[in-house]
């Protein structure tokens, strides 16, 4: 019996993992960024909390401190109040404060900087000055000497107020400006993906903690369920009816069933922190959830529908195809670097004596510049170009067959773990039959109470998993979710949330 739970806590514990893992993966993708990428903001993301499933030992969640997902800024302060949170509230709570999505958003300022910074580079450069000076001049220090020339000029005074502009246009210039705007594209991809993640991160927060309540509600049966036993098998024992064994068997089952009640609220407490910390509730405010584990059937929708919605509304799809833009644009920019560019000087000002005696001055040139020997830099460029635009192709590419993995993937885990719904729920009535009858046997003297450890261990392991049978059930439905690039959408729906 407490070797079924043990395996059952590894089971749970590696389906949380592989639900981190994906998360991991869409995260780090949400931050690569092409010619002007956002910050590397996004790490791996390790376990979100500790196991959920009802053992007979306690164990100590891994810190998830590196991964921002799982972080949040909290600015409103606990009060006495409980409040409710339905999954919807702690979703609208994830996006105002999850830190991962914080984080992604300076990339747009970022992207959208370099921008300004491509549009300068074709834009007039204009800037003004004014000055005003006294001046006298040795003509005789300079070795100028003439009759009737005095050595000594001035003091004399000069005003000059003038405004210069230069500009240096051409074909370079052009594609360099769309290659950052695909950039900022990009970047604002990125966000709204980093935006999936947070729903995807605080959904699976919230699920956590719906499968520890339920496994709490489950052990505490359990207690009261052997309880009832010990109860049972003192009244048979007092009357003669049994050996003292019996009541002694019923007692050490029902402090199995305390520590397993023990560990249940342990891991409720630390999956309601992991919960806490990512919408940025205060930890020390008091919540409840306002909606129950419960099983809800995948959407209707075939995986050749769902692989073609994914390439249309996924936001890191989306991205990849902005960087792969961007990067085609920053190659023809670096090829055009061998085209002439046209350039103008010119300043137009007042120039005199005195404000009072000044008269408008100004020069206008304007050029052709011929690039001559600068092969070798025009070559570097353009091969750095090539490669990162082999590298935002081979990503896309990548990207396309990820997405089909995803898909299918969750296709296999809703059906495998909607067949493990039913036949859990087939067991867990088998087993409460089973102990219902194995109590009739030992009341009626037929048996000892060892019939009735064993069933009541049976029914543990059953309802057990029962509860992680649902928890993955939904935890492929948010998956399919988040493949669809839906999951701001569906996520509420996909937990059955109101």
């Amino acid at each position: 019996m407490r070797r079924w739970g043990s395996i059952l806590q590894v089971s749970r514990a590696g389906h949380r993992e592989f639900a981190v893992l994906i998360l991991s993966a869409c995260s780090a993708f949400a931050q690569f960024g092409p010619p002007t990428p956002p910050p590397q903001t996004v790490p791996e993301r390790p376990a979100t909390a500790s196991g959920s499933s009802v053992t007979g030992s306690l164990s100590i969640g891994s810190s998830s401190a590196q991964d921002p997902f799982s972080g949040s800024i909290s600015t409103e302060k606990a009060t006495d109040q409980v409040i409710t949170l339905t999954i919807k509230d702690a979703i609208t709570r994830g996006l105002r404060a999850n830190l991962g999505a914080l984080l992604t958003e300076q990339g747009i300022s970022s992207a959208r900087a370099q921008r300004w910074r491509a549009l300068q580079a074709m834009l007039p450069d204009v800037t003004g000055r004014v000055s005003e000076s006294v001046q006298q001049i040795n003509l005789a220090a300079s070795g100028i000497r003439f009759p009737g020339v005095p050595a000594i000029i001035g003091p004399f005074s000069n005003f000059d107020a003038r405004a210069y502009m230069t500009a240096t246009t051409g074909l370079s210039q052009y594609q360099g400006i769309r290659s950052s705007i695909e950039g900022l594209r990009a970047a604002q991809f990125s966000y709204q993906n980093a935006l999936e993640l947070v729903v995807f991160s605080v959904s699976n927060a919230y699920l956590e903690v719906l499968t520890s309540a339920a496994n709490v509600v489950n052990a505490q049966a359990q207690v009261q369920t052997a309880q009832a036993l010990v109860n049972q098998a003192e009244q048979m024992h007092q009357a003669g009816v049994s050996a003292k064994i019996d009541a002694l068997r019923a007692t050490v089952e029902l402090q199995a069933r305390k520590q397993d009640l023990i560990v249940a609220k342990n891991n409720l407490d630390k999956s309601r922190i992991a919960l806490a910390r990512t919408i940025g509730l205060s930890l020390e405010q008091r919540y409840e959830l306002a909606d129950t584990l419960q099983f809800v059937p995948a959407p209707s929708i075939t995986q050749d529908e769902a692989i073609h919605r994914a390439r249309q509304e996924r936001f890191d799809y989306r991205q990849a195809q902005a960087q792969v833009r961007a990067a085609e644009a920053s190659q023809r920019a670096a090829n055009f670097e061998r085209f002439p560019s046209l350039s103008f000087n010119g300043n137009y000002g007042d120039l005199g004596i005195s404000p009072g005696t000044s008269h408008g001055t100004f020069v206008a040139a304007g050029g052709i510049q011929f690039p001559i020997f600068e092969e070798g830099r025009i070559r570097g460029d353009i091969d750095q170009a090539k490669s990162e635009l082999k590298q935002s192709k081979d990503r896309l590419s990548d990207l396309e067959g990820r997405i089909d993995a995803e898909i299918r993937t969750a296709f296999l885990d809703l059906n495998a773990a909607s067949d493990q719904v039913q036949v859990a729920d087939a067991t867990v009535k088998l087993a409460q039959e089973e102990l219902s009858e194995a109590r009739e046997r030992f009341a009626a003297g037929v048996t000892d109470n060892l019939e009735v450890v064993q069933a009541q261990g049976s029914l543990v392991s059953a309802e057990n998993r029962y509860v992680s049978s649902l928890y993955i059930h939904n935890l492929a439905n948010l998956s399919l979710a988040r493949s669809l690039g839906e999951a701001r959408q569906n996520a509420a729906s996909s937990l059955g949330g109101k």
